[in-house]
């Protein structure tokens, strides 16, 4: 935004030394050159009053735009984190009960290992196996939210964008209707002059 409010200052600026040096060399009365020279000042010092006024307002926009969307990212950001803490807290009371129930069964069974360890090695996989894919159910639980939470961010900022685009869009329109109106009375100002 720096950028285009340094060129516009220096269309102002260059398109009020041109009218002013045409002005100079017009032949015309001192009082007649001065009252030009005053309307002309008037009138370009409005336009960079509007300009201002109107790189503001753009300006709050664009950034009100940017608030929302920022708040958007971190309430999506909360929400991951707090949807990953959940999910590892319950697995990990999951597999804290089942290695309970896995301790419960080896005390069980170790009385009478000899008679009964066949029965025991097939006891013990089913709980293991729930382990397993406990753990496997959660990581893909998790994984899944973070894509998930990946791609809101990603439409967020798009629409972000999206919202972004038509202000830049008004603000470029703006400036080159502005210029060429600027443009167009320095012609006729000219025109008048060699008249």
């Amino acid at each position: 935004m720096a950028k285009k409010g340094g060129f516009l200052l220096g269309a102002i600026v260059g398109g009020t030394a041109a009218a002013v040096a045409a002005l100079l060399w017009a032949p015309k009365s001192g009082k007649e050159l001065r009252n030009e020279l005053a309307a002309q000042a008037d009138d370009f010092f409005d336009m960079a009053s509007d300009y201002t006024d109107k790189a503001k307002e753009k300006t709050a926009t664009l950034t009100d735009i940017a608030k929302e969307k920022a708040q958007d990212l971190s309430q999506q950001a909360g929400d991951l984190a707090g949807s990953v803490k959940n999910k590892v807290s319950h697995s990990a009371n999951e597999v804290q009960e089942e290695s309970a129930d896995i301790l419960l069964t080896l005390k069980e069974q170790s009385a009478d290992l000899s008679h009964r360890f066949k029965k025991s090695a097939d006891e013990l996989k089913k709980p293991i196996n729930h382990v397993n894919e406990t753990v496997k159910d959660a990581s893909a639980d998790i994984l899944l939210n973070v894509k998930d939470t990946a791609s809101e961010a990603g439409q967020t900022v798009q629409a972000g964008l999206e919202e972004a685009k038509p202000v830049a869009e008004d603000t470029k329109m703006m400036v080159n209707e502005d210029a060429q109106s600027a443009k167009e009375e320095l012609k006729t100002a000219f025109t008048d002059n060699e008249n």
